[in-house]
């Protein structure tokens, strides 16, 4: 029995002396203020879930603190029997580091987990899985995030842990947001939606429904603003949701048309970041109550909202909200007419962005080499665990080989059958993911040179302007006509632009994105175009989106190339479950098909249309003009 209670003794006192650590002093105090909960030591394990809540709750705003937090709590657990309390204790230090230090965060988790694998501890895998999944989603490998996902709702439903559902959907919902799959991502928020209601659980309900409420989920203004304050509603009945409040009012102020109402959302927003210390937040609130002022014409008060901001970013090393705070501060200083400062600060949000992508790279490669280490080291463990495999069925290793090659036989037999099936099938699959692959590379290609574009226009207008104002003229009526129109310029080639970058989905209606491009299309050219469209269209997917807008767009630039001043006739119509695209032209025309191998843009239309499902059947002859007939299923999955 002594040796017992020597133990209890021991474990006793490093409780108390390490809660001595925890007592409010500067940083934890300002913590102690905002929970508001004593810290409970009448037990190991009651002194290690408030440990666990310590760390949940300073991750985001003070993530040293979190890891010390954590420490203590793995130092304590070390000294304890239970293997739950040293999972629970792997998982928070894990937690905790994720935030800046993802490569530490891996191996803690993958502690834990070998040991939850070891013992069946099966409601800890859940968490860990979701975790897990968090490092591969940052290493962008979505599959793995998502497999580990689905590994956690799994789990969750066999020990019955409603909140483990809840937050693995909407962890799966945002994935699939990420890479654009709107769809999907609408069916993981609703079910999360669904799960939370049933088991009141008011967090994920205010996350489920703050995300439903975004776009592309909801365009209804009203609609929205309703469901965000629904969200709200949620969250005010939990603690330390501060972050999650802070986002929806920070959206709610984007949806707001009026400034004063959108400023008192972002103002909601910043109090709430202040308060939490959730730094990203006040810089976000900080940068769109400046457009906010500027709406008002209030640059006096918008410049002061980035003067509060900046200073804080810098001291944070934060390059990537510095290069946005910078941007703004360049948009403040064209509206009170000091193109000199507003070139100087476009140069340093150039400068800030290049150190955030240089960061963001090192980060990657540390993340990628961690995760790769791990992958070593299970491959070596796996190996071991063969070899000690091998030993103990030597005697066995005869038979095992004779059924192996009477089956590897048998196999070899069905393979070669089934491979000659497949030979056609695989070619195919084969050229459709080259295509694929190669209008991918196309699509980046667009939307870098859409980027620089959009960068060397602000930094040519505000540089004209700038030389303009040195200029004296004779009549300022003149000077004011000549900045107009260059920022009109400016302006049209930002438009262009956008419409090159595949992300303008996000931004514009189908019937937007044709319209605008047949009208800058007509403005470049001496091309007279009719386009006829019906107003609404069925939900489409993205990519069938983006495939029958770059078509429509090669066709236009044929035309601008053979048909310059010709008469140019699109009609697009949707009629049983399929979306038409009718195209003629009066130009010169050139003979379909004979020894002439087609031109790049004429197969690119043939390609694209073949990737969605879709058919082009084109007409020409010289003199007679160009004619495309293209369709495409819309019932059909991509």
């Amino acid at each position: 029995m002594r040796p017992i209670i020597l133990k209890q003794l021991k474990l006793f006192f490093l409780i108390i002396l390490n809660v001595g650590l925890l007592l409010p002093s500067g940083a934890t105090k300002a913590t102690a203020n905002r929970t508001s909960e004593p810290l409970i030591i009448s037990s190991a394990g009651d002194t290690l879930k408030a440990l666990g809540l310590l760390v949940e709750r300073n991750k985001v705003s003070n993530s040293l603190q979190a890891i010390k937090y954590a420490r203590i709590a793995l130092n304590i657990a070390r000294h304890t029997d239970s293997i739950t309390n040293l999972v629970d204790a792997y998982k928070w230090i894990g937690k905790a580091y994720l935030q800046n230090q993802i490569d530490s965060s891996v191996f803690y988790y993958n502690r834990a987990l070998r040991i939850a694998d070891s013992c069946h501890l099966i409601t800890q895998k859940v968490h860990i899985y979701y975790n897990l999944a968090s490092i591969y989603n940052a290493a962008y490998n979505y599959k793995s995030a998502v497999s580990l996902l689905d590994s956690s709702i799994n789990l969750a439903k066999l020990v019955k842990d409603p909140e483990g559902i809840s937050n693995a959907y909407i962890a799966i919902g945002n994935i699939k947001f990420n890479i654009h799959d709107f769809v999907n991502a609408r069916l993981m928020y609703e079910a999360a939606l669904e799960i939370a209601r049933k088991g009141m659980l008011y967090k994920q309900m205010g996350v489920a429904m703050g995300n439903l409420a975004r776009k592309p989920f909801e365009l209804d203004t009203q609609k929205s603003l309703a469901k965000q304050r629904e969200a709200l509603g949620y969250l005010n009945k939990v603690k330390g949701v501060e972050l999650e409040m802070a986002y929806i009012y920070i959206n709610m102020g984007f949806w707001s048309a009026i400034p004063d109402t959108a400023l008192y959302y972002y103002k909601s927003a910043l109090k709430l970041a202040l308060n939490a210390n959730l730094s990203k937040v006040v810089f976000g609130a900080y940068n769109d109550m400046a457009y906010s002022y500027l709406d008002k014409k209030d640059v006096k008060t918008a410049e002061s909202c980035l003067n509060q901001a900046i200073p804080l970013a810098l001291q944070m090393k934060d390059n990537e909200w510095l290069a946005s705070l910078y941007d703004t501060y360049a948009d403040v200083c064209v509206q009170k007419g000091d193109f000199k400062n507003a070139f100087e600060f476009q140069r340093k949000a150039k400068k800030a962005k290049d150190l955030d992508y240089i960061q963001k790279a090192t980060d990657q490669i540390r993340l990628l080499a961690a995760l790769s280490d791990l992958k070593s080291k299970e491959l070596i463990i796996q190996n071991e665990e063969m070899e000690l495999l091998v030993q103990r069925n030597k005697l066995q290793r005869t038979e095992l080989w004779l059924v192996i090659a009477l089956l590897l036989m048998v196999g070899s037999v069905f393979t070669i059958l089934i491979l000659q099936q497949r030979n056609n099938v695989k070619l195919q699959k084969a050229q459709i993911s080259s295509a694929k692959r190669i209008i991918e590379m196309e699509e980046g290609e667009k939307g870098r040179i859409a980027r620089e574009l959009h960068d060397l226009t602000g930094q040519l207008v505000l540089g004209i302007s700038g030389s303009i104002e040195n200029i004296e003229f004779l009549d300022p009526a003149v000077k004011d006509h000549i900045n107009a129109r260059i920022k009109e310029l400016g302006t049209s080639i930002r438009h262009i632009s956008h419409r090159m970058n595949s992300a303008m989905i996000e931004h514009f209606t189908f019937s937007e994105m044709i319209t605008g491009l047949c009208e800058d299309m007509q403005k470049l050219s001496r091309m007279k175009i009719s386009l006829d469209m019906t107003e609404e269209f069925p939900n489409m997917p993205n990519e069938l989106v983006l495939h029958f807008y770059r078509i429509t767009q090669e066709l236009l630039t044929n035309a601008g190339k053979h048909a310059r001043e010709s008469q140019v006739k699109i009609k697009i119509f949707a009629k049983n479950d399929k979306l038409f695209l009718v195209y003629s032209d009066n130009g010169s025309g050139f003979t379909v098909g004979g020894n002439s191998k087609p031109s790049m843009g004429i197969l690119n239309i043939y390609e694209r249309a073949k990737l969605v499902g879709g058919q082009a059947h084109l007409t020409s002859a010289p003199g007679e003009g160009t004619t495309w007939e293209i369709f495409f299923q819309l019932d059909k999955k991509i």
